[in-house]
């Protein structure tokens, strides 16, 4: 069988443990606060190792997820989640289900064709169905300074499993928007998570994007399907 460089960089990247909250607590919450616990069917892109589609259950809600990962997607499933395996660009999962809810936290930016990206997250909800999505913010405080040094601001160029992240898309709160409109989707409401002081992910603010969004680490969105 042809190997995938996608897959197999996600293979090695994300089949390790890793922290689950600390920093990202902020954008974890978030996400939790915009999924209601009423029977809702949600899918997970991404779905790693179920650490955090766990918690989208909630009470009452079913999840299901979509993972690259073979490792990840082993023990997603021994936490319960309903997984199909495999790259979501290239096959077409729970063909015969739609969904209340998509969350797609951290993955568009891995992706090349955004556009099709949400053409196939479209597919999978119901009418009025809501997609909540997060990914890096170009535009974060901490980038604008390292660019303003002559420096990389943090823009990936290479691939080193134990060092990069994979990211090939970069966005602004503003990309965000002109791109989740032009795919049938209206912004329900968007944020940001918290400033970095440092690589660690150990010391930030979440007052900063409080006040001004933009200057935030990551763009999160609520959108809502559009008939």
């Amino acid at each position: 069988m042809k190997s995938n460089p996608f897959n197999d960089f996600n293979e090695k990247r994300y089949s390790k443990k890793m922290p689950v909250d600390g920093v990202d607590k902020p954008r974890v919450n978030f996400i939790l606060k915009n999924i209601q616990d009423d029977n809702l069917k949600i899918i997970d892109l991404g779905c790693w190792d179920g650490s955090y589609a766990v918690r989208y259950k909630k009470k009452t809600n079913t999840v299901y997820g979509i993972e690259s990962s073979i490792t990840a997607a082993a023990e997603a499933r021994r936490k319960g989640i309903i997984v199909e395996q495999g790259d979501f660009m290239e096959k077409t999962f729970f063909k015969d289900k739609k969904f209340d809810v998509v969350v797609a936290g951290e993955i568009i930016e891995h992706v090349y064709d955004t556009d099709l990206f949400l053409e196939k997250i479209r597919k999978l909800l119901k009418t009025d169905g809501i997609l909540i999505l997060t990914t890096p913010n170009v535009a974060s405080l901490p980038r604008r300074i390292l660019l303003l040094l002559g420096m990389n601001p943090i823009l990936e160029y290479r691939v080193i499993v134990d060092i990069t992240a994979g990211h090939i898309r970069y966005f602004t709160f503003s990309d965000m928007y002109k791109l989740l409109s032009d795919h049938g989707f209206s912004l329900i409401t968007s944020r940001s998570d918290v400033v970095n002081f440092n690589n660690q992910g150990t010391l930030y603010s979440t007052l900063i994007p409080k006040i001004y969004k933009k200057f935030g680490r990551a763009i999160i969105v609520v959108a809502k399907k559009l008939p």
